[in-house]
């Protein structure tokens, strides 16, 4: 199957997808699950840091986050996540409220497990 050719959700950046990962579903789906094994330790380090108060545990959960969401073709929110840590390196203050940032990052996480699912059925059923 064609990454090129997959309606992929908006926030995921599809060019980059299919360049990345030669445009190959299986390649793609392979680091998929990397993700999936890793991200719900990271989503509980990061709402640790957030309800203990630990503002620069956050911003570097962030920055591991950042790297973790560009691997899976989120671009933007990973260039988002990027210049919250910074910013709050540079002023000890978040730009955008750190449970905004949980919330919004819980929702993008529904988009991109909806979007891994229906690929992973379509490369099922075409084998």
């Amino acid at each position: 199957m064609s990454l090129e050719s997959f309606p992929f959700h908006p926030s995921f950046d599809k060019e980059y997808i299919a360049e990345l990962f030669d445009n190959e579903a299986s390649y793609f789906i392979e680091i998929m699950e990397y993700f999936f094994n890793n991200i719900p330790t990271e989503m509980s380090e990061l709402n640790e840091t957030f309800a203990s108060g630990d503002k620069l545990g956050f911003a570097k959960k962030l920055h591991k986050m950042s790297s973790m969401l560009g691997c899976v073709g989120q671009i933007e929110f990973s260039q988002l996540c990027k210049e919250v840590e910074k910013t709050f390196l540079q002023t000890q203050e978040f730009i955008i409220p750190q449970q905004k940032m949980i919330e919004d990052l819980q929702e993008l996480l529904l988009h991109i497990q909806n979007d891994y699912d229906k690929i992973k059925m379509l490369t099922d059923e075409a084998q």
